[in-house]
C-alpha cells in the first residue's frame, strides 16, 4: 500500500490539532447572528459527532480514511482524465472517490479549484451527498482552496442530509474566507431551511440576502412561497407573491402552481381559479400539476361537474392528464357514487396510454365496494394483478370492507388468509374491519378470536378496535365480556374516550341497568370527558324506554343548555319515545319544533304516526289539519 508523503502526514496531524479551535469558531459563527442561533443540544450533538468521527464535513477528521482508503490505488477506477473519476461514473464508493481525489492533489501543478468544484458536482448530481461532505473535508486537510461553487455544493449536500444547521455554519465559513456567496448559495440554504420547516429562519435569511445586495430570483421566491404553503401559511405565501411582482420578479408556472395547490388544500378553489385565469391572461402556460390541483380541489368539495369541466378544458388546452389527474377524477367520482362515470374515465385513461397505478385501482375498487357491487370490485382487483400491479394492504382492506358491508363474511375472511399466503401482513384496520363485520352479524365471540389472533401477531389494538369489540359485546348481551375487555384496556393504560363511554352507557341500557348507565353518564363530567350529541341521545332513549318521560325531556333541554343543538336523530328519538309512552301532545309539539328547524321525520316516526292515527284523536287532528301532518302523510 502506498504511504502518505511525510509532508502530508505532518499536515494531517496539524489539521487534527486544529479541530477544537475549529469547533469553537463554528459556535461563534452560529451565535454571531440571531437568525442562525442553534440550540445547546445542537452543539453537544456536533461535538459528539466530531468525537465519534462520523460527521460533519470539515468539522471532523476521520484518520482511518486517510491512512488507508484514500491512499489505495483501486484497479477498477476509470482511467480517463488522468485517472480521475469521470463525470460518467456512477455509484462510486467513498474509497474510490478518495483515491481519485488523492491522485488529483498529487498532480503537479494541481488542477484548478474549478476542476475540484466539477469533481464535487459530479457526485452531488448522483445524490452521493455523504461522499461530497467527506471530499470537502479532505480538501481542507490537503489545503485545496475552496470557492463559492465547492462550498455551495457542500451546503446543498448537508441540506439534503437534513443537517441544515451545519449548512448554515458553512455560510459563516464562506464569510470568514472572504468568499462571496451568490444567489445559488442562498437559494440552496433557503430550500434546506424550508425542507426542515424552519420558515422563520428562511425568511430572515431571505431578508439578509436582500440586505447584502443579492437580488432574489424566481427560484428564491418560489422556495419561500413553497415553504410557507407547506406549513399552511397560504395567505403569507400570497403576500410574498405580491411583493415578488412589486420587486420586478415575474412569477412562473411553479409559483402559480404552488399557490393554486395550497389554496385548493384550504378549500379556496374559487380563489385558485382566479390565479389560473390570471396565468392564462399573462400567457404563462399552465401544466398538468396546475390543473390536477384544481381538479382535486373541486373533487374534495363534491363539485364533480366543475371538476369534469376543468378536466375537459385541460385536454382542450393540450395539457395531457397524467396518472395523478386521472386518479383524482376516478376517486372523486367514486366518492360521490358515480361509479359508472368513474369506470368510463378509467377506460379513457387506458385508451390514452396513461398507465393506472395502485391508487387508481384502489379508488375504482372502493367505488364499487361502496355501491355493494362486489363482483365488479373483485374484477378490478383481478385486473390489477393481471396488469402486474401488486395489491397492497390497503387494496385488501378495501375489498374486505366491501365484503363485510355486504354481509359476505366467508369471502372477507378468505382474503385475510390470502394476505398471509402472499406474505402481506394485515394491519390493525384489516382486523378491525373483519371484527366489525362479525359483530354486525351477531358473532362477537368470533370477533374476539380475531382480536386475540391480531394481538398474538404483534399488532397493537387501537381505540377503534376496542370500540368495535365493546359495541359488539354490549349490543348482543355479552356484558361480562365487555367489562373484561374494558378492564384489559385499563391495564394497558388506555383511557376510554367518549365514543367508548357512549357504547358502554348504551350497553348498560340494553342490559336493563339504567341506574348504572345514569351513573356512568354523570361520571363523564366528573372525569372531564365531554359528552357528544350521540351520548345525550342514547341516554334520552334509555330514559324513555324506562317510561321516564319527564327526565328524558329535562335532559333533552339540558343538552341545548350545554351547547349541543339537537339534530334530526335526537328529535326523532324523543318523538318516538313520547309516542310510545302515549304522550301524543308533547310528541306533536316536538314535531312542530323539529320541522321549524328544518329537520324531517324519519321512516320510523312516520310509520308510528300512521299506526296511531286511527287510535289517537290528537294525532288524527294533526295528520288531517296541519301542513306538517299532511306533508308527513
Amino acid at each position: 500500500m502506498e504511504k502518505l508523503p511525510s509532508s502530508a502526514s505532518k499536515e494531517v496531524r496539524n489539521k487534527q490539532s486544529e479541530i477544537p479551535q475549529l469547533f469553537n469558531l463554528t459556535i461563534m459563527m452560529f451565535t454571531r447572528k440571531r437568525a442562525f442561533r442553534a440550540t445547546a443540544s445542537d452543539f453537544r450533538n456536533l461535538q459528539q459527532h466530531m468525537e465519534m468521527g462520523i460527521f460533519p464535513s470539515f468539522l471532523f477528521f476521520n484518520h482511518h480514511h486517510i491512512s488507508t482508503s484514500a491512499c489505495a490505488e483501486k484497479p477498477s477506477l476509470p482511467h480517463k482524465n488522468g485517472g480521475f473519476v469521470s463525470n460518467n461514473s456512477t455509484n462510486i464508493s467513498i474509497d474510490d472517490a478518495l483515491a481519485s481525489f488523492y491522485r488529483m492533489v498529487r498532480v503537479n501543478p494541481r488542477p484548478s479549484v474549478v476542476e475540484f468544484g466539477k469533481f464535487l458536482g459530479s457526485f452531488a448530481k448522483k445524490k452521493q451527498y455523504s461522499t461530497v461532505v467527506s471530499l470537502c473535508n479532505h480538501m481542507d486537510l490537503f489545503g485545496v482552496t475552496h470557492n463559492v461553487y465547492s462550498l455551495s455544493a457542500l451546503i446543498n449536500c448537508l441540506c439534503r442530509l437534513n443537517h441544515v444547521d451545519f449548512a448554515v455554519s458553512i455560510l459563516g465559513k464562506m464569510v470568514k474566507l472572504g468568499i462571496q456567496p451568490n444567489v445559488i448559495t442562498f437559494n440552496t440554504l433557503l430550500n434546506g431551511l424550508c425542507m426542515e420547516g424552519k420558515i422563520k429562519e428562511a425568511e430572515e435569511l431571505f431578508n439578509e440576502m436582500v440586505r447584502q445586495g443579492h437580488e432574489p430570483d424566481v427560484i428564491s421566491y418560489n422556495t419561500i412561497v413553497n415553504g410557507l404553503c407547506k406549513t399552511g401559511n397560504t395567505s403569507m405565501a400570497v403576500d410574498v407573491f405580491k411583493k415578488m411582482e412589486q420587486h420586478g420578479c415575474k412569477p412562473d408556472v411553479v409559483t402559480y402552481s404552488t399557490i393554486i395547490d395550497s389554496l385548493c388544500k384550504d378549500r379556496l378553489v374559487n380563489d385558485a381559479m382566479k390565479f389560473l385565469s390570471e396565468m392564462v391572461e399573462r400567457g404563462i402556460p399552465s401544466n398538468v400539476v396546475t390543473y390536477s390541483s384544481i381538479v382535486h380541489g373541486f373533487c374534495n368539495l363534491g363539485q364533480l361537474n366543475e371538476a369534469t369541466r376543468l378536466f375537459k378544458e385541460m385536454v382542450g388546452r393540450d395539457v395531457m392528464p397524467n396518472t395523478v389527474t386521472f386518479t383524482i377524477l376516478v376517486d372523486g367520482l367514486c366518492k360521490e357514487g358515480m361509479v359508472s362515470e368513474a369506470q368510463r374515465v378509467f377506460e379513457t385513461m387506458i385508451e390514452k396510454g396513461v398507465e393506472p397505478n395502485i391508487y387508481t385501482y384502489n379508488a375504482l375498487m372502493d367505488g364499487y365496494c361502496l355501491q355493494r357491487q362486489m363482483n365488479e370490485a373483485k374484477k378490478v382487483f383481478e385486473i390489477m394483478i393481471h396488469e402486474g400491479c401488486a395489491p397492497d394492504v390497503h387494496s385488501y382492506n378495501i375489498l374486505i370492507n366491501g365484503y363485510c358491508k355486504s354481509r359476505r363474511m366467508d369471502e372477507a375472511k378468505s382474503l385475510l388468509a390470502e394476505m398471509y399466503h402472499k406474505a402481506l401482513n394485515p394491519d390493525t384496520v384489516t382486523y378491525s374491519t373483519l371484527m366489525q363485520g362479525l359483530c354486525q352479524l351477531g358473532r362477537p365471540k368470533e370477533a374476539l378470536n380475531l382480536f386475540k389472533e391480531m394481538c398474538s401477531s404483534g399488532l397493537l389494538p387501537d381505540m377503534m378496535t376496542y370500540s368495535i369489540l365493546l359495541d359488539g359485546f354490549c349490543k348482543h348481551g355479552y356484558l361480562d365480556e365487555a367489562l373484561k375487555l374494558l378492564k384489559s384496556m385499563q391495564e394497558k393504560k388506555l383511557e376510554p374516550d367518549i365514543v367508548l363511554c357512549t357504547i358502554l352507557i348504551e350497553g348498560m341500557i340494553i342490559a336493563g341497568k339504567l341506574e348504572v348507565a345514569k351513573e356512568l353518564f354523570s361520571k363523564l363530567f366528573a372525569d372531564g370527558i365531554r359528552p357528544t350529541i350521540r351520548t345525550y341521545t342514547v341516554m334520552i332513549k334509555g330514559l324513555l324506554k324506562a317510561g321516564l318521560s319527564d327526565e328524558a325531556y329535562d335532559l333533552f333541554r339540558k343538552m341545548e343548555d350545554d351547547g349541543f343543538l339537537p339534530d334530526s336523530c335526537s328529535y326523532n328519538v324523543i318523538i318516538q319515545g313520547f309516542l310510545q309512552n302515549q304522550d301524543s301532545s308533547t310528541a306533536i309539539r316536538l314535531i312542530d319544533e323539529m320541522v321549524g328547524k328544518r329537520f324531517s321525520a324519519d321512516s320510523s316516526t312516520v310509520q308510528m304516526l300512521l299506526d296511531l292515527e286511527s287510535q289517537d284523536e290528537i294525532i288524527s287532528q294533526f295528520m288531517r289539519g296541519s301542513s306538517q301532518g299532511r306533508k308527513i302523510k
